[in-house]
C-alpha cells in the first residue's frame, strides 16, 4: 500500500496560512511543494511518483552537463506534467472528497497509474465462459 501521507501539506501548507517560510537551501526551483520541504518529506514524494508510476528518478529529472540528475532543470516535459497532475488531485479530493489534507486523500497517483508509465485507458477484457 502506498501512503498519500508522503505528498507532506503541498496542499494549505505554511506559505498558505499566512507564516513567512524560509526556504531550504539545498532545494532550488520547488513550484507545487513546499518551500520549506525537509528532505525526508522531499523523499517520501519522490518515492511515491517511483512506486506510483513504476519508474526511475530520470524519468521526470533531466542529466546537467556533468552527466548527473539536475533536479531543478525543468528540461524534462514529464516534471512539467507530474506538477499538473499534483494540481489535479489536490483540486480533486478538494472538491468531491472535501479534504486539503494529503493524507485523507482518495485520490493519488496510484489511483491510475497503478504502477505504470501511462494509466491504461481500458480495463482488461475478461473472459466469458461459456
Amino acid at each position: 500500500m502506498i501512503s498519500t501521507s508522503v505528498f507532506y501539506s503541498f496542499v494549505g501548507n505554511k506559505e498558505d496560512r499566512g507564516y513567512e517560510v524560509k526556504p531550504n537551501r539545498k532545494y532550488s526551483n520547488l513550484k507545487i511543494l513546499p518551500k520549506d520541504i525537509s528532505e525526508e518529506e522531499l523523499m517520501g514524494v519522490m518515492r511515491n511518483f517511483n512506486a506510483s508510476l513504476g519508474v526511475k528518478c530520470s524519468f521526470c529529472h533531466a542529466p546537467g552537463a556533468d552527466g548527473k540528475m539536475d533536479f531543478s532543470s525543468d528540461e524534462n516535459k514529464h516534471k512539467d506534467v507530474a506538477r499538473e497532475m499534483m494540481k489535479m488531485t489536490r483540486g480533486i479530493n478538494k472538491k468531491y472528497f472535501k479534504t486539503k489534507n494529503p493524507k485523507e486523500f482518495q485520490v493519488n497517483c496510484f489511483t491510475c497509474h497503478q504502477g505504470n508509465k501511462q494509466p491504461q485507458a481500458m480495463p482488461p477484457v475478461i473472459e466469458q465462459k461459456r
